[in-house]
């Protein structure tokens, strides 16, 4: 009961990621700054390391989190957004923190507010501003921050980082993060702190030219990601071994840097885990049904190609619904490419994308082609129409993946 209060108080903030289109002038640091001010800077003392990008981030920092934390240290790791429940945006450990924890420290956030005048703050902030409290009160040797959006205006971008990692960028928010490569480069390379290390993905021409300007600037050295020989990473995709790889560099330079003391062994044991959900997840049973949080054009292009090579003999049921600000047109293709049944629906979040447009994109481009306008329906519906020997995917969206991943443990 006392969860389900603390998600009713959180709720209270404004969710722009509930918002089909939020104005941009809503995003600045004023208010992540306030917040800290007011709860007495909890970001101080606190070992951080921000990674931002467009592809991939969740996976690079859930593999740094496992080769820390098989070192013997002690690793808070924030990220966005979740699957089924708010406290697995915050994990301590190898676990999301409790549910109890969590209310716990919404709790006090609750009552230090009251206690001044504030104005009003974003379900984001005061997320951010849980996991710095939690982090500080369980005493983590590293804290991981995940950005959510961009990087110079996200709520992030206030904790002093020794470190940074740029996974992959690609076109994404285009409505606040810019409509060209450099400029969204530009937004996501001001996470950068002046004299500090940065490990960046491989990236387009575009992106790192502008990503090189901004390190110049800074006197960032750039470093790339590191692939060991042996290396086997525990999340299906070939594109998890540049995950996998920014996430060692990573560890080698807080290692070498800052003598954290990081092993060839945890290494190994870090990138081999697998206990991420929504990426590449199979669920295992007749028929096999596979969750993956893909929701732009190059994910989704990475999705298909891997699950040709990966299961080229099973026929795959598509159950496809994304948000109203991403371009399914050109995440169709790629799923048509795939299969030939299509069913789409959306999730019950305010920003999902209307069937009738998804329906609209996607006409003459599958042989049978279902809407359906409820993500369960749609999962029933897929499971009649499959052979035992099928595999159901399920993609396009974190919201469309949170809703319908209880129903494929079940």
């Amino acid at each position: 009961m006392q969860y389900r209060k603390a998600l009713r108080y959180l709720n209270s903030f404004l969710n722009l990621e509930q918002v089909p289109k939020p104005h941009s002038r809503i995003w600045n640091l004023k208010r992540m700054r306030n917040l800290l001010e007011i709860f007495h800077h909890p970001e101080k003392g606190l070992f951080a390391v921000v990674i931002a990008g467009t592809k991939g981030k969740g996976s690079t920092g859930y593999f740094l989190s496992e080769i820390l934390r098989s070192s013997g240290l002690r690793v808070g790791f924030y990220h966005s957004p979740h699957i089924e429940s708010p406290n697995e945006r915050i994990w301590i450990g190898a676990h999301p923190v409790s549910k109890g924890d969590f209310a716990k420290g919404l709790w006090k956030i609750r009552r230090r507010l009251r206690e001044v005048e504030t104005k009003a703050f974003t379900y984001f902030e005061i997320m951010t501003l849980l996991a710095a409290l939690l982090f500080k009160e369980k005493k983590v040797d590293v804290a991981i921050f995940e950005a959510g959006m961009g990087g110079r205006l996200d709520a992030t971008h206030v904790f002093p980082a020794k470190l940074a990692i740029l996974t992959p960028i690609h076109f994404d928010h285009e409505a606040f993060l810019g409509n060209t490569l450099a400029e969204i480069a530009h937004e996501k390379a001001a996470i950068l702190q002046p004299y500090r290390d940065v490990v960046v993905a491989p990236e387009p021409r575009e992106a790192l030219q502008e990503i090189k300007k901004t390190a110049k600037k800074r006197h960032c050295p750039i470093w790339r990601p590191l692939y060991l020989r042996g290396i086997h990473t525990g999340l299906l995709g070939d594109f998890q071994k540049i995950n996998a790889g920014a996430a060692i560099r990573a560890a080698v330079i807080l290692r070498d840097r800052y003598q954290l003391p990081v092993t060839r062994e945890a290494i190994f044991k870090g990138t081999e885990s697998n206990r991420w959900p929504g990426r590449m997840e199979i669920f295992k049973g007749r028929p096999t049904i596979l969750l993956d949080v893909a929701h732009n054009p190059q994910s989704i292009r990475a999705l298909s190609r891997n699950l040709k090579r990966l299961f080229p003999k099973k026929r795959k049921i598509i159950i496809f619904g994304t948000s109203g600000d991403k371009r399914s047109d050109r995440m169709i293709p790629y799923l048509a490419s795939l299969s030939n049944i299509c069913i789409l629906t959306h999730s019950d979040s305010l920003r999902s994308k209307e069937v009738a447009t998804l329906l609209a994109e996607a006409k003459g481009k599958f042989p049978v082609l279902i809407p359906m306008n409820s993500s369960k329906e749609a999962l029933a519906y897929a499971k009649k129409l499959a052979r035992p020997e099928d595999m159901i995917v399920i993609t396009g969206s974190f919201y469309l993946v949170g809703e319908l991943r209880p129903l494929c443990q079940s």
